[in-house]
């Protein structure tokens, strides 16, 4: 069906006669309730027929006119956003840039300059979206960067996460903005890897000074966790599909912004809350196990630890080290801890273990609170996310121990 298509797209007579038009999809900050930005798509029309980007530019490159193409885009977006921001002097549009032509020789020509200035829009405004991997020139590509952003432009990386994304670019690149792919944020509110990858994403951002977008959200669910992770910015068909200006409708954007924004404050909340019980649930149990370690002699460890392992529902498996960081006792697990995980990368910590470069071991020593509780993490035990929580005491023979006890939070 594409290959037929592509055959009947007349590509020169398109640019010929700019037979193109602009779909725009809104980019929503739900921290700053506002309609941060829209990024432009483009559509060829050839008759009667709509024709996608992909096969645009297909044809395009076919005819060794994708430069032809690429400006005649940015020019008709140009034009659409210049109308839109007579309203709000704030807003931002999204360019995508082919950087395959950036192999061709072409290097900050200043088209896309002039075409800013002869609209007087503000190149502050104007967020270039590169995705870096259709260039092979990457002196080539931080000339081009380097001179737009001396004019003023915002810089954008877009895909990052997905399989061709070039991270170790990043230092090229230097974006404002990252754009995570959708295929990262598909489903993210049920796959925990997703989170813990958007997650460092996201944190990597904060350190060079960038702002996030997530791509794609399609769900009320998918959004939230996007913020909950720290995402600046959301897109997707969640709050509207490309479309024509015209077509869109501001004020349904509106209440669905305002909608999100209060599911999300009551979602935090409720969080917090579930967390601080979780937390306190932990604790408690840590001290009760740990006062009653506290009161018999190392022998009697094994009895007490197998008997809270296999009675309390959420403790998967404990273990006491010494005070310096070895293992004292074997790892006691719950009887449920191996039922959905059979690999063998999977298993428990043995007695003689070395655990003193271990966060919830030296700093439960060295933090003067006796306790520690740490992130939540994959155990490398049982394959479950778990937290740890550790706990100083010291036995009747006085000799002190760290009590580790891994409590299951959710599974993976």
């Amino acid at each position: 069906m594409r290959a037929e298509l592509k055959d009947r797209v007349d590509i020169e007579k398109i640019i010929k006669n700019e037979h193109i038009t602009m779909y725009f999809q809104p980019i929503i900050s739900i921290r700053k309730n506002s309609m941060a930005a829209f990024e432009a798509l483009c559509r060829g029309i050839d008759g009667e027929k709509i024709i996608p980007p992909n096969i645009l530019f297909d044809c395009a490159r076919d005819k060794d006119l994708t430069l032809e193409l690429d400006r005649l885009c940015r020019k008709k977006a140009l034009e659409g956003f210049a109308s839109m921001t007579k309203s709000s002097q704030d807003m931002l549009l999204f360019l995508n840039f082919d950087a395959s032509v950036i192999d061709r020789g072409v290097v900050g020509s200043g088209n896309l300059h002039d075409a800013v200035s002869c609209l007087n829009l503000n190149p502050s405004n104007i967020v270039i979206e590169i995705n870096e991997t259709k260039t092979n020139n990457t002196p080539a590509l931080k000339d081009f960067i380097d001179t737009y952003k001396n004019y003023g432009f915002i810089v954008a990386l877009d895909d990052i996460g997905s399989g061709y994304s070039n991270l170790n670019r990043l230092a090229v690149v230097k974006p404002d903005i990252l754009k995570i792919d959708m295929a990262l944020i598909s489903d993210i509110d049920k796959e925990f890897y997703k989170q813990e990858v958007v997650k460092s994403m996201v944190e990597l951002a904060r350190k060079i000074g960038a702002l996030v977008v997530a791509e794609g959200v399609e769900t009320q669910q998918e959004a939230i966790n996007s913020l909950d992770l720290g995402v600046d910015m959301l897109q997707g068909y969640y709050f509207a599909r490309p479309q024509n200006i015209r077509s869109l409708d501001f004020e349904e954007l509106r209440q669905k912004r305002s909608e999100l924004a209060g599911v999300f404050k009551q979602y935090i909340l409720t969080k917090l809350k579930t967390q601080r019980e979780k937390k306190d649930c932990f604790a408690c149990t840590a001290s009760q196990v740990a006062k009653e370690l506290s009161k018999v002699c190392s022998c009697g460890f094994d009895e007490i630890l197998t008997r809270i392992a296999h009675s309390c529902c959420h403790v998967e498996c404990i273990y006491v080290l010494c005070k310096t960081g070895i293992q004292f006792s074997e790892t006691v697990c719950s009887f449920t801890s191996f039922s959905s995980r059979k690999k063998s990368i999977f298993y428990p910590a043995a007695k003689g273990t070395d655990h003193s470069l271990k966060d919830y071991y030296y700093l439960a020593v060295g933090n003067g609170q006796g306790r520690f509780v740490t992130e939540p993490y994959v155990s490398i035990a049982t394959g479950s996310l778990c937290v740890t929580i550790s706990e100083t005491f010291t036995n009747v023979e006085g000799e002190e121990f760290v009590l580790c006890i891994d409590n299951v939070i959710n599974d993976t």
